[in-house]
């Protein structure tokens, strides 16, 4: 189920973040912009590096790509806090009905997330969940490739002999866009966590 929620992100999502890294980075790497040959040229040195930064982002681990778009180095998914923070934040789901689908002894993050993640694959295949799932798995991939392309800049532009105003114009446009994507994966973590909950007090 995973693999298929994943299926046709990078062609739908991240390729075309790399076209536009590619072409943002191939004009502000010119001091002029006086021939069309010219401009294919760093178009297409900053596309190589951008498909490798594509590349890159689909062989990184997954705590690598979680850290990066929940900004903790434990307990990094919401699923760690599913019980204790946002179902009780929640007001679609009742306490009395959750406490009797729940372990009445205090739960760690990790059994946390554990406990929900069971009731997620029992229900991963519902229209709504899944959608939600695989708009969190957009949002975390674009996130990520947004952080990488921000990170290698610096030294694109230096190899293309692009001015300092315009490394730091593209860097701090790329980590603005991965700040807003970022913090929006994260709400829709913290939503898919809230749904499942909601489905399973409401179905139990």
């Amino acid at each position: 189920m995973a693999d298929s929620l994943k299926s046709g992100i990078s062609a739908k999502y991240l390729v075309p973040i790399v076209a536009a890294y590619a072409a943002a980075a191939g004009l502000l790497g010119l001091d002029r912009i006086t021939q069309i040959q010219t401009v294919l040229e760093h178009a297409g040195m900053a596309g190589i590096a951008g498909i490798a930064m594509l590349v890159l982002q689909e062989v990184f681990p997954r705590p690598i790509k979680e850290a990066l778009v929940f900004w903790r180095l434990r307990d990094r998914l919401p699923g760690c806090r599913a019980f204790s923070e946002i179902a009780p934040a929640d007001a679609r789901i009742d306490p009395t009905d959750l406490a009797v689908l729940i372990p009445t002894a205090p739960m760690n993050p990790t059994q946390q997330n554990a406990l929900w993640y069971r009731w997620l694959k029992a229900i991963e295949s519902d229209p709504a969940i899944a959608d939600n799932h695989r708009r969190f798995l957009i949002l975390r991939d674009c996130a990520v490739l947004l952080a990488l392309l921000a990170l290698i800049t610096p030294a694109l532009l230096i190899w293309t002999h692009g001015t300092p105003r315009h490394t730091l114009l593209l860097s701090a446009g790329l980590f603005v866009a991965y700040l807003i994507v970022a913090t929006s994966a994260r709400h829709a973590a913290v939503r898919l966590v809230g749904n499942v909950i909601a489905r399973k007090v409401a179905t139990a």
